[in-house]
C-alpha cells in the first residue's frame, strides 16, 4: 500500500517546548481523570450508596462501556472532518457531565451520569496520541509518546491524591475536578495547530486504506498487547487495590491514594526516559521487559505483609506501564499514514476501553471464587502468557 499523504515534516524546536505538545499534555490530563480521580473513593462510594464490590465496578465499568462502540467512529469522522471537530464537544461533555454526579442522589442516577461522562471520553485518550503521531516522526515521536505517557503518569499521580483528599469531605468531591476539562476544550479549539488530513480520499478509498491496516498482523497483535495491558490496569491495580489496602491495612481513602500513585510515579520515571531506552533498544525487548515485570509486581502484591512493600510492588508494575504504553502506541503509528492514523489509533482506544469495561469485572469474578491471593496469581499468569505470545508473535514480523 503507498501512502497517499506525506507525513508532516519533523518540527524544527526542542519537542518538549512544542507548543502543541503542551495543549495535547493538558488533553491526557483531563483523559486520565475519568477514573484515577475517583477510585481512592471507591470504598466510600460503596458505603454511601450500600452497594457490593461487585457493584461497585461498574462505576468503572459504565465510564469506559461508551467508548467500546463510539471510538472507532469518532476515530473515522476525526479522520474525514478533522480532529479538533471532534475533540472539542467530547471534551465539553466530559467536564459538564462528569461535574453532574456531584448532584447524584442514587446509585442509578450516579451510573446514568458517568455513562454520559464516558460518552465524552470515548475520544479523548485516543485522539491525543494521534494528534502525537501527526506531529512528530521517528525518534521524536518516541519521546513525545514517552513524555505525553509521563504526564499522565503525573495526572494519575496526582489525581488519587486529590481526589483521596477531596473525598475526606464527601463522596462526591472528587467529582468537581472534571470540571478543568471545560477550559481545555476551548485550547484545543483556538490555540492548537495540528496537521490535519486533507480531503484528497473518497470515502470508498479511505475504507479500503483503513482496511488495508487491518490486514496488518502486526497492528493486531499491538491491540492484543493493549487488551492485555488495560485489562490488568483496570482490574488488578485500579479496582481491586483500594479494596486490598482497605481490608489488609484498614487504611483511610487518602492512604489509598498514595499508594496507587506510586504507579504512576513508575510510570513516569519510565516514561520520560523513553527517547533514551528506545535509542539504545529495540521496541520488542522493552515490551518483553514490560510484561515480565507485570507478572512479577502482581504475583508479588498477593504476599506482602506491609503497605510500604505494597507501595514497592506498584511502583514496580508502573515502571512497566511507563515502558509498555509508549512503546505500543509508537509502534502503532508507525504502521499508519496520517490520513487514516485516526481511525486506527481509535481502534486501539476501542480495545483499550474493551479492556476497562471487563477488567473489573474479570477481577472481581476471580475475588469471589478465590479471594486475593487467587486474584493477583491468576492475574500475573495471565501476564505472563499474553505477553509471551503477544511477544513471540509481533518479532515473527509476519504481515
Amino acid at each position: 500500500m503507498n501512502r497517499v499523504l506525506p507525513e508532516p515534516s519533523a518540527p524544527t524546536v526542542e519537542v518538549i517546548r512544542n507548543p502543541n505538545l503542551h495543549i495535547i499534555f493538558c488533553t491526557t490530563l483531563a483523559a486520565v481523570m475519568g477514573v484515577s480521580s475517583i477510585t481512592p473513593a471507591l470504598p466510600l462510594i460503596a458505603q454511601t450508596f450500600e452497594v457490593t464490590i461487585q457493584q461497585i465496578a461498574w462505576l468503572i465499568t459504565i465510564f469506559t462501556l461508551p467508548g467500546i462502540l463510539l471510538t472507532p467512529a469518532l476515530g473515522v469522522l476525526a479522520d474525514l472532518i478533522g480532529r479538533k471537530k471532534i475533540l472539542f464537544p467530547s471534551m465539553l461533555l466530559f467536564g459538564i457531565a462528569g461535574f453532574l454526579c456531584t448532584f447524584a442522589d442514587t446509585y442509578s442516577q450516579l451510573l446514568v451520569l458517568r455513562f454520559f461522562q464516558g460518552v465524552g471520553a470515548a475520544a479523548i485518550g485516543a485522539l491525543n496520541i494521534t494528534m502525537i503521531g501527526d506531529i512528530f516522526q521517528g525518534n521524536e515521536r518516541a519521546t513525545a509518546m514517552g513524555y505525553n505517557s509521563g504526564v499522565l503518569s503525573f495526572g494519575a499521580t496526582l489525581y488519587p491524591l486529590i481526589g483521596g483528599a477531596l473525598a475526606t469531605f464527601g463522596w462526591f468531591f472528587p467529582f468537581y475536578l472534571p470540571l478543568l476539562a471545560i477550559p481545555v476544550a476551548f485550547l484545543i479549539l483556538y490555540k492548537l495547530d495540528n496537521p490535519e488530513p486533507e480531503k484528497v480520499l473518497s470515502k470508498t478509498r479511505y475504507f479500503k486504506t483503513v482496511a488495508g491496516h487491518l490486514k496488518n498482523r502486526r497492528i493486531l497483535l499491538l491491540f492484543g498487547a493493549t487488551l492485555a495491558s488495560f485489562l490488568l490496569l483496570y482490574g488488578p491495580i485500579l479496582t481491586m487495590i483500594p479494596f486490598l489496602i482497605n481490608e489488609r491495612f484498614n487504611s483511610s481513602s487518602l492512604i489509598i491514594g498514595l499508594s496507587i500513585g506510586f504507579i504512576a510515579l513508575g510510570n513516569g520515571i519510565s516514561a520520560f526516559n523513553m527517547g533514551r531506552l528506545a535509542s539504545r533498544f529495540t521496541e520488542q525487548l522493552l515490551l518483553k521487559i514490560s510484561f515480565i515485570m507485570y507478572a512479577i509486581s502482581l504475583a508479588s502484591i498477593s504476599f506482602i505483609p506491609t503497605i510500604w512493600m505494597l507501595c514497592l510492588a506498584i511502583l514496580i508494575y508502573g515502571l512497566a506501564q511507563g515502558i509498555n504504553i509508549p512503546v505500543i502506541v509508537t509502534l502503532l503509528s508507525a504502521e499508519t499514514y496520517l490520513e487514516s492514523r485516526a481511525a486506527i489509533m481509535s481502534l486501539n482506544g476501542m480495545v483499550l476501553r474493551i479492556a476497562q469495561t471487563i477488567g473489573p469485572v474479570f477481577i472481581t469474578m476471580l475475588f469471589v471464587m478465590g479471594g486475593f491471593h487467587a486474584a493477583y496469581l491468576v492475574s500475573s499468569l495471565f501476564a505472563f502468557i499474553i505477553g509471551l505470545w503477544v511477544i513471540l508473535r509481533l518479532d515473527s514480523k509476519v504481515e
